[in-house]
């Protein structure tokens, strides 16, 4: 059986992604493996790590709504946002009146700019941001915009904030402590987080990694790439098309035009339900082109 779809790894406090990776390659051989999302160290939850032929729709996935839950710890700020870092302030905070706290959150709702964390992955001048940090050199971390779709309020038991939040890609959970910290005027920092959602992959479908010893292992637990990308429109292509298709050439789009959105993703099936590519309609020539091709 090719290995070729997703684990669905609940990534535990310690290990990094690529330790994920790593112990992965030690049972098996992949052509190619990769995984979306980069959790921290401190961080857990949900890792989806594409195996083969999955590699070719991690772009597919990327550009998704995730889900953490995060405690964040108010009266210490550190150089990396995080409980992990070097404390650079710590101050004794009285407890605020739980509104306070409940209204601050509600500030961050919606499109917000943030600053990038120097001791991130984003590169600057051609290097990782924690590599000119390491050095001491420094360097202005650039702002990005970010959305916050929803931040819930779990509990506040003094001097620990539980929330859970619902944000884009590229969201940085350590920067809104942050900031959440600074508006108070006590400082704040992350002292736990768990993603729970990565798009349609959610918590009750992580894996843990030590499940995971022999090969047969693998394909236990493997989600097939026809039950990934559920949230787009499957299409079957006949078979005749198939030769086609896998040449690069378009098929052309079945039924009303009219139903269909251009540049819209669309998952390719053969007539026995497996997937041969991820194409994009094309309205203006009322085709589907072909974006990835998957190799069974």
């Amino acid at each position: 059986m090719a290995l070729n779809g997703f684990l669905i790894i609940d990534k535990r406090v310690g290990m990094s992604s690529y330790d994920v990776i790593r112990k992965l390659k030690r049972l098996h051989a992949f052509n190619k493996i990769g995984y979306i999302g980069t959790l921290d160290r401190n961080a857990t939850g949900i890792l989806p790590v594409a195996l083969n032929e999955g590699v070719k729709i991690i772009p597919f996935l990327e550009n998704v709504q995730k889900a953490y839950r995060a405690r964040f710890l108010l009266g210490v700020t550190t150089d990396t946002l995080d409980i992990e870092g070097k404390v650079l302030t710590e101050t004794i905070v009285e407890p605020f009146d739980q509104d306070i706290i409940v209204n601050t959150l509600k500030d961050y709702v919606g499109k917000i700019t943030q600053r990038v964390p120097i001791y991130s992955s984003k590169k600057v001048n051609k290097k990782p941001l924690y590599k000119w940090a390491l050095k001491g050199i420094p360097v202005e971390a650039p702002e990005k915009e970010v959305e916050i779709f929803d931040i819930k309020f779990l509990n506040y038991s003094h001097p620990h904030v539980d929330i859970e939040v619902t944000c884009s890609k590229g969201t940085y959970i350590r920067a809104l402590a942050n900031d959440f910290g600074n508006k108070l005027g006590c400082g704040a920092t992350l002292y736990s987080l768990k993603r729970t959602k990565h798009g349609e992959f959610t918590e009750d479908m992580g894996i843990d990694i030590d499940l995971f010893n022999v090969d047969d292992d693998l394909i236990n637990y493997l989600l097939s790439l026809e039950n990934v990308l559920q949230s787009i429109r499957g299409v079957t292509i006949e078979t005749a098309l198939e030769k086609f298709l896998k040449q690069g050439m378009p098929v052309p789009i079945t039924g009303n035009i009219k139903e269909w959105k251009d540049g819209e993703a669309t998952r390719l099936l053969n007539k026995q339900g497996v997937l041969i590519g991820i194409g994009i309609a094309d309205t203006a020539s009322k085709t589907i082109k072909l974006k990835r091709l998957i190799n069974n």
